[in-house]
């Protein structure tokens, strides 16, 4: 009982000290500050693995987005951030395969903000091919070449994965981020605090 006290009393002070990871870890409880994946989804790299589950039509996830740029450019060389595209009920797999199709083109997480932006700021349809067109267009990619891929069969296999990893991973809405496979974390685990709920990841990802 007194640990637990502790915790919710020392939690808060975490985001302003940066305690050493070790006791960060320690004051994390699963249940509150994240939930537990059971059982864990094996990860394919040697660094600690920071997973994006997000939405395009997700105005949440388009905040968490423009976080996770920044985080990224500092910490890109400690972890390994990855974005996956899932999508609900009827919306179609075409915003998932424009970004898919642009991350095999070399363009990924540029595609990945200009589709965001044309939903929220241009109003732009994202599940319209000849938007996508335009937005590869824009983004620097050959159109042909974009076209040609979006409905290939390695695309589809992507697609198909990121979905399979949103059941494996539990993932029920978005944002979410993954960590390790073993670790689940919604803003809600953050107070709705972004800076947070990434504190809280970074933490996670170097506990062992």
């Amino acid at each position: 009982m007194m640990k637990s006290i502790t915790a919710v009393l020392l939690v808060p002070l975490l985001w302003l000290l940066w305690i050493s990871s070790a006791v960060a870890a320690e004051l994390l409880q699963a249940g509150v500050h994240y939930d537990l994946i059971t059982p864990a989804v094996p990860t394919h790299t040697s660094r600690p693995e920071i997973v994006e589950m997000f939405n395009f039509k997700c105005p949440h996830c388009y905040t968490l987005h423009r976080e996770l740029v920044e985080w990224g450019k500092k910490n890109h060389q400690r972890f390994n951030l990855r974005s996956l595209p899932i999508f609900w009920g009827s919306q179609t797999d075409l915003p998932a395969r424009a970004f898919f199709t642009a991350q095999a083109m070399g363009k990924g997480p540029e595609m990945q903000t200009a589709l965001f932006r044309a939903h929220f700021d241009q109003n732009a349809n994202i599940e319209s091919e000849n938007d996508l067109m335009f937005l590869a267009e824009e983004i620097g990619l050959d159109n042909k070449q974009f076209q040609a891929k979006l409905r290939d069969f390695g695309i589809s296999t992507q697609v198909s994965q990121a979905l399979q990893l949103k059941k494996e991973y539990g993932v029920a809405s978005t944002p979410t981020l993954v960590v390790n496979g073993r670790y689940r974390l919604q803003s809600r685990h953050a107070s709705g605090s972004w800076s947070r709920m990434l504190i809280i990841a970074e933490t996670l990802a170097t506990m062992p």
